[in-house]
């Protein structure tokens, strides 16, 4: 490369980054009248038209916040706004500072002109707030932002008093006491490690608590759906009227656990009603995504209430019909993705192209010497039912040492036999050159719980007799 074609791409790299300064700048208004003579507190001082709410923040002890040299960024409701605030807000002086300090963010944020531009800010009573261009909430600025010496004071014409999360939310309704219930009782106990004394640690750095160390309690959905108590998250989450409820878990209680509360038919139900992001009523579309993956068939005409949450939204629902395909649907054992190997060998994660040019990963297992040789694979919570299994075995391929046909077989463990363990369920000839599935049978599981699967080869220590291939495994439920 020429010197002169490096000066040309230099000189190109920071156009282009001043262009995107330049950008950046545009996004947000100049700062062009800042008094630096006045504080925050000073400057409401000045307003008129938001004494009442200035009077709220002397009563509560904003005023001392907002008259120190760190910035901060108000958004004062005018007094025709207060107006139509709660008596009772201001009647309790934990509401009021509640109130207060739902108005107030530490640091100085401007008015975005960009289109939609959304921030998402902590505010001083831990709770979030969204600035989406001229407007907080669900105010509206009035007027151009009065920038002072430590921040920023915008009016606004609605009040904003701070919203229950959705969490919150779910504890005091009675719109859908089956599913409050039913989450309520996921709880588990765990270590308060703020407060147990720690007297070491193990090897891997794990701390060794004292004897008998205080406990707390733990909801098992914060941490395998969502934490809906979370203020810097947004979530769109559905509360299912009981009767919805209970014929959503009757609809699937043939295929999940009995007994374990965390994976009973129930929690298949709940676990898919937390959507990430906020969708309000108008802009509900007719299916989306829960944060476990599974697909939520939606009707705005089910939907009789809606409340707009610190975190999110919730909405009340009469039915949320979920199709049985999506909360049992079809899945594969990739053959790359293996647990274990009965003996130390060489297994080649492979990466090729089918007939068709399109890239596959696939393990192969060649001239081990081992009889029976067992590769080992696992999922966990399989549902009860009937399902058709497909296998894709690839051989003979550019490169492939295995030209010839083999045989190999998938065993599974039986848990609910008398003598659990691994029984044939499976018998695979592998054709060179056979790039569609192969079809291998059907297998419904005895009960709910894990598959263990071991890919077997041929009782053989010959070399071309017991390779093993395997690109995946494909299980297709066969449902009502």
């Amino acid at each position: 490369m020429n010197k002169k074609y490096l000066i040309y791409i230099t000189l190109l790299a920071l156009s282009m980054g001043l262009y995107s300064c330049k950008d950046n700048l545009e996004v947000h208004n100049e700062i062009t009248n800042a008094d630096n003579t006045v504080d925050l507190s000073q400057r409401l001082d000045t307003q008129g038209d938001l004494s009442i709410f200035n009077g709220y923040v002397k009563s509560t002890g904003y005023d001392k916040l907002l008259a120190t040299a760190q910035n901060y960024t108000v958004w004062a409701p005018t007094n025709t706004a207060i107006a139509s605030l709660d008596p009772a807000i201001a009647a309790d002086p934990v509401k009021l500072k509640e109130f207060v300090g739902n108005h107030i963010a530490l640091s100085l944020y401007q008015v975005s002109v960009k289109p939609n531009d959304t921030l998402r800010i902590k505010l001083m009573n831990d709770k979030y707030g969204n600035f989406v261009n001229s407007t907080f909430e669900e105010g509206n600025i009035v007027g151009s932002g009065q920038f002072v010496k430590n921040g920023v004071l915008y009016k606004i014409d609605q009040p904003v008093p701070s919203k229950l999360s959705i969490w919150d939310y779910m504890q005091q309704s009675t719109d859908a006491n089956l599913q409050k219930n039913y989450i309520n009782a996921l709880s588990i106990s765990v270590i308060d490690s703020a407060n147990a004394t720690i007297i070491g640690y193990n090897a891997s750095g794990t701390p060794i608590f004292a004897p008998n160390p205080p406990m707390i309690a733990r909801n098992t959905y914060w941490v395998n759906v969502a934490d809906l108590r979370d203020e810097s998250q947004q979530y769109t989450y559905f509360m299912l009227q009981d009767a919805a409820f209970t014929a959503e878990s009757a609809k699937l209680s043939s295929f999940f656990s009995p007994i374990d509360p965390n994976q009973n038919a129930a929690f298949y139900v709940v676990k898919d009603l937390t959507v990430k992001g906020v969708y309000t009523l108008d802009k509900l579309p007719d299916t989306l995504i829960s944060v476990r993956g599974a697909k939520v068939p939606l009707s705005k005409a089910n939907v009789v209430k809606s409340y707009r949450s610190s975190n999110g939204i919730v909405h009340v629902l009469r039915a949320l019909p979920f199709r049985v395909k999506d909360k049992v649907p079809e899945f594969k054992i990739e053959g790359e993705r293996l647990v274990n190997i009965s003996a130390s060998r060489t297994v080649l994660y492979r990466t090729k192209l089918d007939d068709k040019g399109k890239e596959y990963k696939d393990i192969e297992v060649y001239n081990h010497g081992i009889s029976e040789f067992g590769v080992f694979y696992s999922r966990a919570n399989l549902p009860v039912v009937k399902y058709k299994v497909y296998a894709r075995a690839i051989s003979g391929a550019l490169g492939d040492s295995q030209v010839a046909a083999f045989t190999q077989r998938y065993f599974i463990f039986n848990l609910n036999s008398a003598t659990p363990g691994y029984t044939l369920a499976f018998t695979h000839l592998v054709n060179p050159l056979t790039y569609t599935e192969t079809y291998l049978g059907e297998y419904t599981p005895g009960s709910f719980g894990p598959l263990l699967l071991r890919l077997t080869s041929a009782a053989s220590t010959s070399v071309n007799v017991n390779t093993l291939i395997l690109d995946y495994l494909r299980f297709e439920p066969v449902l009502p």
